[in-house]
């Protein structure tokens, strides 16, 4: 009878606990949607245009980013190189890539790539909408919400003093290989009330690859 009871009593604490941290969760969440501006101002980056200087740090090159965002299923970026343009389109469970003038499906490991690439850029509301699928951790001056989709996993670094997110993290599972992708969220400044990171500094796989500034920005 008394093994019985333990058995009880572990079980009603562990749901306590995983209840407690659902919550948590999103209580979290909720400071964040406050931080940024609110929900009304932050449903504005569900549709939005920005236009981006980037900096290409493997070369001396400069260059645009033209991107336009329909959240949570839909980017198309248009990276302007001095010598070419590169446009890359997501919808869901597509994409397309656009070079030289001939557009072409993307797929396997790329296709990944383009999505973990809109999924580094899901906002609070966003994440509220897909908590069941985020898990929590935390350090001293961090929380690090973790969003898994198949072989997909991004961390979203959110600073405990602002509740803003200053980092995402896409890791890509490639068979016994992994990549990682890194964008660390800068210059917060507002935009028609919600605040809007105004620089982007990008790594793959450890290695700096560009550090880009935000020149024009339109809600849809």
């Amino acid at each position: 009878m008394k093994y019985i009871i333990s058995i009880l009593l572990i079980a009603l604490f562990l749901s306590n606990t995983a209840n407690a941290k659902e919550l948590n969760a999103n209580a979290i969440i909720n400071k964040m949607i406050k931080a940024y501006g609110g929900k009304k101002k932050l449903s504005q980056l569900n549709n939005y245009k920005q236009t981006w200087n980037i900096e290409f740090m493997t070369s001396d090159k400069s260059g645009f980013d033209n991107r336009e965002i329909s959240m949570p299923y839909q980017l198309r970026t248009e990276i302007v190189y001095p010598e070419r343009t590169e446009v890359r389109m997501i919808n869901k469970d597509s994409a397309t890539k656009i070079f030289g003038g001939r557009a072409s499906p993307i797929k396997g490991p790329m296709f990944n790539a383009v999505k973990l690439q809109l999924m580094r850029l899901y906002h609070p509301l966003v994440l509220k909408n897909k908590l069941k699928d985020l898990s929590l951790r935390e350090n001293k001056k961090q929380y690090i919400f973790i969003l898994k989709n198949g072989n997909l996993t991004v961390e979203y670094i959110v600073s405990k003093k602002t509740h803003l997110i200053q980092q995402a993290i896409g890791r890509l599972k490639m068979g016994p290989q992994q990549m990682q992708f890194l964008t660390r969220y800068e210059d917060f400044k507002p935009r028609r009330g919600v605040l809007v990171p105004h620089k982007e500094t990008k790594f793959v796989g450890g290695m700096n690859t560009a550090v880009m500034t935000l020149k024009e920005m339109k809600f849809q």
